[in-house]
């Protein structure tokens, strides 16, 4: 077999891999805009600057749109817009008139509420900067933001919005988990990924911890010695498992635990700690 270069070492091309699947791996992402977005986005500035709210809104719902996805929807209805964006595992719902503009995503529906899951909520209320989880009148874990129409800027309406996407598409999966007394809402837009397209990211999952346990294991580096390249191998595992892969639920929040245990400032801990 030829021999590897350090640069095939270094970015796993391995000969032996196998093909790449027809599977599509890796998140979504709108940093890729048209020129048309980006011309929405300006159109949104001027009009806010002018008071023009229902024109701000509706540049800024272009702003977002991508054709290919069909992810953003609204229309105008006299002196409101009333809008749906789809993010993930969830739908959000809301509207602007020239007075405020409302956005909200259902997360689960509470059967019973008890002690440990309202605490559950008010604590992740402070780690909100935009919006907030309440309760509607149909006893549904919600998570809102509202804003007068002079302060809803088309900045703090990205920002609003993209907390808003985030908190529910996580909390449903981490929520529903956990607590009995849930039922899970709006899942009827949702198609469940194909069972070999789910045999294969198991796979990629499973085949990608083994091999980098293995490399540890074999003093490649060594960890005892070599710390922060360990640390290296690890964290690249676990991004590129979140990146690729993108799970969801208790997979996801062990991801992101990992991620937060590693930075956590513990000056009485060493690289080595980090690493186990």
């Amino acid at each position: 077999m030829a021999t590897r270069s350090i640069w095939d070492r270094l970015f796993h091309r391995f000969t032996d891999a196998t093909p790449d699947p027809h599977v599509r791996f890796g998140r979504y992402t709108d940093s890729y805009k048209s020129t048309e977005n980006y011309q929405a986005w300006e159109e949104s500035l001027v009009a806010f600057e002018r008071e023009e709210y229902l024109a701000a809104y509706e540049a800024f719902l272009r702003y977002l749109r991508d054709e290919q996805e069909d992810n953003v929807h609204w229309r105008r209805d006299g002196e409101t817009v009333y809008f749906e964006v789809y993010q993930g595992s969830k739908r959000l719902t809301g509207s602007g008139d020239p007075q405020a503009f409302r956005v909200e995503a259902r997360v689960a529906h509470v059967n019973e509420a008890r002690t440990p899951l309202l605490r559950r909520l008010v604590e992740y209320n402070y780690t909100l900067k935009y919006g907030r989880i309440a309760l509607d009148e149909a006893e549904t874990i919600t998570v809102v933001f509202d804003s007068y129409a002079t302060d809803a800027s088309p900045f703090k309406l990205y920002y609003a919005l993209r907390e808003v996407a985030l908190t529910a598409d996580k909390q449903d999966d981490l929520l529903l988990e956990e607590f009995q007394q849930l039922d899970a809402v709006e899942s009827s837009h949702l198609k469940p990924l194909p069972a070999e397209e789910r045999a294969v990211k198991r796979a990629f999952i499973t085949a990608w911890i083994g091999r980098v346990l293995r490399t540890l294991d074999a003093g490649r580096p060594d960890p005892a010695r070599e710390q922060g390249g360990a640390a290296y191998l690890l964290l690249d595992l676990i991004y590129k498992i979140d990146y690729l892969v993108k799970p969801e639920g208790y997979t996801m929040e062990a991801i992101e635990r990992m991620h937060r245990l590693y930075f956590a400032k513990a000056p009485d801990k060493s690289v080595a700690e980090n690493n186990e």
